[in-house]
Order: C-alpha cells, then structure tokens, then sequence
C-alpha cells in the first residue's frame, strides 16, 4: 500500500538505486518542500513528485519491483496522487535506455512524446494528465 512520507531517507534511499547518476539531489532540503510528495510502500518502491508550478509535477520512479507488481503499485500511486493532492499534469523524462521504466510508462496510461537531448543523453518525454487518465 502507498503512502506518503517526508522521510528525506526514502529520498535518499530510491535514489542510491541510481548511484552516480543522480547530481545535485540533496534528500533533506527535497523532502523539506510541503509541495514535493514522496509516495512509497515501505518496501524500496517509490514516487517522487517534485512541484514545478500549481497542478504541475515532475515524476521520478523508483521501483525494486518489475511487471505486474509494479503496475499495480504504479496504478496504486497515481489514483492517490490525482484524487488526494493538488496534481493535474505529471511530466517525466525517462533515458531511453531505461526501457523497463519507459514500458511501464506506457502500460498505466503515460502518453510518449518524442525523444530530446539532454544533459545525460537522450531521454523520452511522458506526460499524464488528470483529464486524460
């Protein structure tokens, strides 16, 4: 079941499953922001919503589990993030070599569109909306 934290340990934790390639995360001052929203199971899988503007969030998944389980816990995570906190419109940039986590973009309902350059290479664009979902 997903709930939501503050514990800048979850932060810190989901983003050492990408060691080295996360810069400039500092965990206290993330989970510190009443506007991000940190959505985990307790058991190493975890949504980040980092506030870009009102309704607007940038998602970052963190997810030990694969396949069915993690479209579950991601079906799970999205329905609360739309129908308890302030979010309409969720953003993600997915590497294009993270082809397990662009699948399950797809599989709950995230649109692709199109690929862009940036600073760690080519990466996909997701975008959910509440309307659309």
């Amino acid at each position: 079941m997903m709930f939501r934290t503050r514990d800048p340990e979850v932060v810190r934790e989901a983003a050492s499953m990408y060691d080295g390639e996360i810069e400039g995360l500092n965990p206290e001052e993330w989970s510190a922001d009443d506007r991000n929203i940190i959505l985990t199971d307790g058991l190493g899988n975890t949504n980040l919503l980092e506030y870009v503007k009102p309704g607007v969030y940038t998602g970052h998944v963190f997810y030990k589990a694969r396949g069915k389980t993690a479209v579950a816990l991601m079906v799970e995570a999205l329905n609360k993030t739309f129908s308890e906190y302030p979010v309409e419109v969720i953003v993600g940039l997915t590497p294009i070599e993270k082809v397990g986590a662009r699948w399950l973009s797809r599989r709950v309902g995230f649109k692709g569109h199109g690929i862009i350059k940036t600073v760690i290479g080519p990466c996909e664009i997701f975008i959910m909306t509440k309307e659309s979902r």
